[in-house]
C-alpha cells in the first residue's frame, strides 16, 4: 500500500508539471493560421526518411519490455542500425532537388528515454533529431515527426494496460512539444504509427484503445502551449488501415478548430506491392494486356477508396494524410523487366493522382533497399550521393504530383449495367461458407445463353466483416473461371479489394466464356463466399420473354474440401502479417 502512494503522489506531481508548463506558456498563433485541409493540400509529394531514425541495434523482447542481444550497444547509434548511413544535410537537399516538397521523419523514441517516470529523452538523441528537421526546414520543406515503432505503446492496445500507456505517451508528447514549441506551422506532429496485434482485424477493444492514444496525444501537445496550441497534428486509425479507420475511427476533442489530419497508409494490394514470392507484377486494367493484372485492386478501387476517406474525412473539415505507399521493384524477368517497371511507374503516379485530386498529403516509403524483390522500395541511393537508382519511381511520383484539387466527387461501381437482363434469384442472402451459406442456380437458368454469358450480381459487402469474397463454382465444387472488366480471375472475387469501398450498394458483372457456359448449362453452378450481402442475379446477355426464373437448385451436394482453408490464405490480415514480417525487422 505504501508503494502505491508514493507512486500515486508521484503521479500527481507529474500532472502538476505538465499543467505548470500549460499555464506558463501561453498560446501563440503567429504564423500558425493555415488550416489541417489546406496543410495537406499544400504538400505535392512527400517523401519518408525510411529505416533511418526509427532503425533498432537489438531486438526487441516485448515480454520484458526490454532490448536484447544489441549489435550497436551505443542506443545514439542507432540511426544507422538497419544498414543505412547516417542522414546528412546533402541528403536533405537531394530530396528537395527532386522535387519533392515535404519529407515524414520517422522516429523510435524508445531506448533513448533516461527516465521513465517522466519519459525524459535522452538530450543528445533529441538534438539529433532537431538537427535533421532543422535541416529540412533550411532545404524549405513541409516536416513531419512522429513516434515510430514505438512496440511497448504500438503493439498493446488493451485497457489492461491502457493507463499507463497513456501517461507515458502523454509524457513522452510533452517533451518532444516543448523541444519544438516555437517550430512554425511547417512541422507537424503525428502521434502514433502501426498499432496493431498481429495485423489482425481489431476488436471494439483495440478500437477504444486506439481512439484513446490519439486523444492523449492531442491534449499533451496543446497542453504545451506557444505554437504548439494551433500546430497541425495528425491523428491514426487502427493499423493505420483505411478499412478499420472508416469503420472505427473516432475523431479526438480539440481545443482549436482545423488543425487535425487523419493518416492512414496504402500498400494495396499488397498481392502487387510487396515484391514477395508469389506476387503478381500488374496492376491495373490498363496492363491487363501485359500480363495477369492482381484481381483484387485497380484504378476503380484505388480510386473510390480515396473518395470514401474524402467523404468521411476531408468534407468534414479534416486534413488527411497518406503517410506512407509505396511498390517493391519486381520483375519476373530481364524479358518483361521494362513493362514490369512501366507499370510501378504507373501504379504510383495513380497513387499520387488521387491523393492529389482528393487534397490529401502523401509521402512515399523510402528505406533505401535496391534490387529485384521485397521490400525494395528504394529511389535515392543514399550510400551513392543519392543517385536515383530507381527512376521509374521517381517518374510515376511527379507525374502524378501535377494533378491538382477536383472539386467534383465521383463514385464508380453503381451503373445498373443488368436492368435489361432476366432476373434468376432475388432475395437476402449473406453469403457464408458452406451449404447455408450458399446459392445454387439450377442449369435451366442458363438454357437461352449462347457463346458466352454474363452474370450481374446486385449486393453489398457487410462492413465489420473481415474480409469479402464472392466464390463462382462449378456443381463438383471446382471453381469456375471468369473476367470482371478486363482482369481474369479464378473462382474468387474480393469486392471490397476492386472496389475499394466496405460500404453501400454494388453491382458487378462477371463474364464467363462458352466453356464454362456450356458446364453450367450441364450443371449449373454455386455462389458462395463471406461478407457479402446478396440481393439479386441477373443474366445480362438477352434471352426469351418465355424463359421463366428457375427456383434454387435444393439437390447440390455438399463441398468435399476445406472452406476454411480455401479462404484463409487470401484473407487481408494473413496479406498485411507478410508485409509487416517483410517491413518491420523483429
Amino acid at each position: 500500500m505504501k508503494k502505491r502512494k508514493t507512486t500515486f503522489i508521484m503521479m500527481l506531481l507529474l500532472v502538476a508539471t505538465l499543467r505548470t508548463v500549460a499555464q506558463t506558456t501561453p498560446p501563440d498563433a503567429t504564423g500558425m493560421d493555415i488550416d489541417a485541409r489546406q496543410w495537406t493540400k499544400d504538400v505535392k509529394m512527400g517523401w519518408n526518411l525510411g529505416n533511418a531514425l526509427e532503425s533498432a541495434g537489438a531486438t526487441w523482447d516485448d515480454a520484458t519490455g526490454t532490448w536484447k542481444n544489441p549489435w550497436l550497444t551505443d542506443y545514439n547509434q542507432w540511426e544507422t542500425g538497419w544498414g543505412n548511413p547516417k542522414t546528412t544535410q546533402q541528403m536533405i537537399k537531394a530530396v528537395r532537388e527532386a522535387g519533392f516538397d515535404a519529407i515524414r521523419v520517422p522516429v523510435r523514441w524508445v531506448p533513448h528515454i533516461t527516465d521513465y517516470t517522466t519519459m525524459t529523452v535522452d538530450p543528445v538523441w533529441m538534438a539529433r533529431v532537431k538537427e535533421v528537421v532543422d535541416w529540412c526546414l533550411d532545404e524549405g520543406l513541409t516536416v513531419v515527426i512522429n513516434t515510430h515503432h514505438e512496440l511497448w505503446l504500438e503493439s498493446h492496445p488493451y485497457y489492461s494496460q491502457q493507463a499507463e500507456l497513456l501517461r507515458r505517451l502523454k509524457a513522452l508528447w510533452t517533451n518532444i512539444a516543448t523541444t519544438f514549441r516555437n517550430y512554425d506551422s511547417r512541422l507537424a506532429f503525428s502521434g502514433t504509427n502501426e498499432v496493431t496485434v498481429s495485423w489482425a482485424a481489431p476488436s471494439a477493444e483495440n478500437l477504444a484503445v486506439q481512439n484513446s492514444y490519439n486523444q492523449a496525444f492531442v491534449d499533451a501537445v496543446r497542453a504545451t502551449g506557444g505554437k504548439n496550441y494551433y500546430r497541425q497534428l495528425i491523428v491514426q486509425t487502427y493499423a493505420t488501415d483505411p478499412g478499420y479507420g472508416l469503420a472505427g475511427f473516432q475523431l479526438p476533442d480539440d481545443v482549436v478548430e482545423d488543425r487535425l489530419s487523419v493518416e492512414f497508409h496504402y500498400y494495396s494490394p499488397y498481392s502487387y506491392c510487396s515484391g514477395t514470392d508469389g506476387c503478381y507484377y500488374y496492376w491495373g486494367e490498363a496492363f491487363a494486356d501485359k500480363g495477369t493484372v492482381t484481381p483484387d485492386g485497380n484504378e476503380r478501387a484505388l480510386h473510390n477508396l480515396f473518395t470514401q476517406i474524402r467523404k468521411a474525412w476531408y468534407e468534414r473539415g479534416l486534413g488527411v494524410v497518406l503517410g506512407e505507399y509505396g511498390v517493391s521493384r519486381h520483375y519476373s524477368d530481364a524479358a518483361h523487366r521494362d513493362d514490369q517497371d512501366a507499370n510501378a511507374r504507373y501504379y504510383l503516379k495513380s497513387v499520387v493522382s488521387e491523393a492529389r485530386k482528393n487534397g490529401f498529403a502523401a509521402f512515399v516509403w523510402d528505406n533505401n533497399v535496391f534490387g529485384n524483390g521485397s521490400e525494395t522500395f528504394g529511389i535515392f541511393n543514399r550510400n551513392h550521393s543519392m543517385r536515383i537508382d530507381t527512376p521509374h519511381f521517381l517518374e510515376g511520383i511527379v507525374e502524378g504530383s501535377a494533378t491538382t484539387f477536383s472539386d467534383e466527387i465521383v463514385e464508380e461501381g453503381k451503373d445498373d449495367v443488368g436492368k435489361d437482363g432476366m432476373e434468376i434469384w432475388s432475395g437476402d442472402k449473406t453469403l457464408a461458407w458452406g451449404s447455408s451459406g450458399m446459392i445454387s442456380l439450377a442449369a435451366a437458368a442458363f438454357a437461352d445463353a449462347t457463346d458466352e454469358v454474363t452474370l450481374v450480381l446486385y449486393y453489398e459487402p457487410v462492413a465489420t466483416a473481415e474480409y469479402t469474397d464472392i466464390q463462382m463454382c462449378y456443381k463438383d465444387w471446382s471453381k469456375a473461371s471468369f473476367k470482371v472488366g478486363n482482369i481474369s480471375v479464378q473462382g474468387d472475387f474480393n469486392p471490397r479489394g476492386y472496389y475499394g469501398v466496405t460500404t453501400g450498394s454494388l453491382i458487378t458483372p462477371f463474364t464467363f466464356d462458352d466453356a464454362a457456359l456450356q458446364s453450367f448449362k450441364r450443371q449449373g453452378m454455386i455462389i458462395q463466399g463471406y461478407g457479402v450481402r446478396l440481393t439479386k442475379i441477373v443474366i445480362a446477355q438477352q434471352q426469351s420473354a418465355a424463359v421463366t426464373p428457375p427456383a434454387l437448385d435444393t439437390t447440390a451436394p455438399l463441398p468435399a474440401f476445406s472452406l476454411g482453408g480455401i479462404r484463409e490464405k487470401k484473407r487481408d490480415g494473413q496479406r498485411y502479417l507478410k508485409k509487416k514480417n517483410c517491413l518491420l525487422r523483429f
